[in-house]
């Protein structure tokens, strides 16, 4: 495993995907509770489809969706990371989350999601990320909230989901700078 491979956080840990994960992930996205707030659950080819398309994106941009493991065993517990995403008609980075709901309210998600971020904001030089919430999905906002994004409104997929009712959140480089010790700026 490479340096780019491993990204290690306090817990959960992220490392890159895999074609080899296609099993856990493809039974992740086929739950339908997992899946509520998505149009649908995927099937095992919708998932091999978008871990390929992940691979891709680490090959283009460095960065791209990661794999999140209990610490203590090593076990899948979902995934977070950052993508491209054409928004409203203009090119975003998305800072994106999915827990496993067995392990939902542990806080894996806002751990995960702000290790993603400082790599955006450090490592890959981003200067905004953006969260794509339906405004139903509660336990995001209060994700989002923690890490200091802000609900900046209404936004608009493009299709097939431009009709999905969604709420960008989301911050600059320069508002997530603000907000760190000194001592982290450096």
């Amino acid at each position: 495993m490479t340096p780019d491979d491993e990204i290690v956080g306090e817990s959960p840990r992220l490392r890159r995907l895999c074609l080899g994960d296609v099993d856990e992930v493809a039974s992740f996205v086929a739950d339908p509770e997992q899946m509520r707030f998505y149009p649908r659950p995927k099937s095992r080819n919708d998932a091999a489809a978008w871990l390929a398309w992940n691979l891709a994106l680490y090959e283009q941009h460095g960065f791209g969706t990661w794999y999140l493991e209990s610490v203590p065993d090593g076990a899948f517990v979902g995934y977070c990371g950052l993508r491209p995403l054409l928004l409203d008609g203009q090119q975003e980075v998305e800072l994106a989350w999915h827990v496993k709901k067995t392990h939902w309210n542990q806080g894996l998600a806002t751990e995960a999601a702000l290790t993603s971020m400082r790599l955006g904001f450090d490592r890959f030089g981003l200067s905004r990320l953006v969260a794509i919430i339906p405004p139903c999905n509660q336990a995001s906002q209060r994700v989002a909230e923690k890490l200091g994004s802000r609900n900046r409104g209404p936004g608009k997929l493009p299709a097939p989901y431009a009709d999905d009712p969604i709420d960008l959140w989301g911050q600059t480089r320069d508002e997530w700078l603000g907000r760190q010790p000194a001592r982290a700026r450096r």
